[in-house]
Parts: C-alpha cells; sequence; structure tokens
C-alpha cells in the first residue's frame, strides 16, 4: 500500500493495526467479492473498482447470504471478501470459515467500534474498516484490498 493510500486509510477509515495486516505486491487482477445487504453500496464500489486504477483491476461479484458467499468464495476463487458484519446473524462464524480456507477477508460496518474490528480479527479477518460512500475512501479500500489480495493466479 502506498503512503497516500495508507494516510486516507487512518485517517477517514478506522482499521486494524497494519502489522496485523498480509500484504503482498499490487495485482493485475484482483477478484473481489462484496457480502452486503444494499445492492446500492456495492453498486458504487463496482463501478468505482472497474474504472479505477491502472496497476490492477477489480472484478466484483455480490452476495447477500452465507451459502452464497461460500459458493462464490470457492467457485469463483475469490482473492479477497469485503464481509458487512451486519448482513447475516453468522457473520464472525463466516469470516473465521473463510479465513480457514485460505481466503482474505476484510471486515466492513457503519458501526465505528474498536471491539467489533478487535472482535473481527479474532475470528481471522486480515483488516476492518467502516463503510463510506466517499469516492476517495473507496479508492483507499481498493488499493487496500488489492495489498490484502491473496497469492494465486486468478482465471485469466
Amino acid at each position: 500500500m502506498n503512503a497516500s493510500a495508507a494516510q486516507v486509510l487512518h485517517t477517514s477509515m478506522t482499521s486494524i493495526p497494519t502489522h496485523r495486516v498480509m500484504t503482498t505486491a499490487l495485482r493485475k487482477e484482483v477478484r473481489l467479492l462484496v457480502v452486503d445487504d444494499h445492492e446500492e453500496h456495492f453498486e458504487q464500489l463496482r463501478e468505482i473498482a472497474e474504472m479505477y486504477h491502472p496497476e490492477f483491476r477489480v472484478e466484483c461479484k455480490l452476495a447477500s447470504t452465507a451459502v452464497e458467499a461460500v459458493g462464490l468464495a470457492c467457485s469463483w476463487k475469490a482473492s479477497v471478501v469485503l464481509l458487512d458484519l451486519h448482513v447475516i446473524s453468522s457473520a464472525l462464524d463466516l469470516v473465521k470459515q473463510l479465513a480457514t480456507q485460505g481466503t482474505a477477508v476484510v471486515a466492513t460496518s457503519d458501526t465505528r467500534l474498536p471491539e467489533l474490528a478487535e472482535t473481527a480479527s479474532e475470528y481471522g479477518a486480515v483488516g476492518y474498516l467502516s463503510k463510506s460512500d466517499n469516492p476517495d475512501d473507496i479508492e483507499a479500500l481498493l488499493t487496500f484490498i488489492a495489498g490484502v489480495s491473496v497469492e494465486g493466479s486468478p482465471h485469466q
């Protein structure tokens, strides 16, 4: 993650301390699975992701249930999952299941509680970010996601 992206993350969003995050070099393609019940939030993220950043390309899919999320994470080979912790009642168990399978999970929520970030980390999330509609925050989020995206070659 470059210095300006890190600065935006720390000034506009809540995140788990960076020493807890496994970062990798930016990739050419990131498969982002968004688990959220707000389709308009997903559409905004997808639009910015699809036109964003010359260093990587982000392809997005949406899931609204735990079963759908697990299925897509495996069959589509998501490189990172952005999971709204308030979408499903077993969200923390889903974080743990996906992390155990080797999928990088970034937890998100409208809530800005440090305890929620700590709990998500304990369950295996590589980061926690508060939701934002600010395009600068979304660009910082995409850079962060590219950095924590799991290694491996997505379908070309």
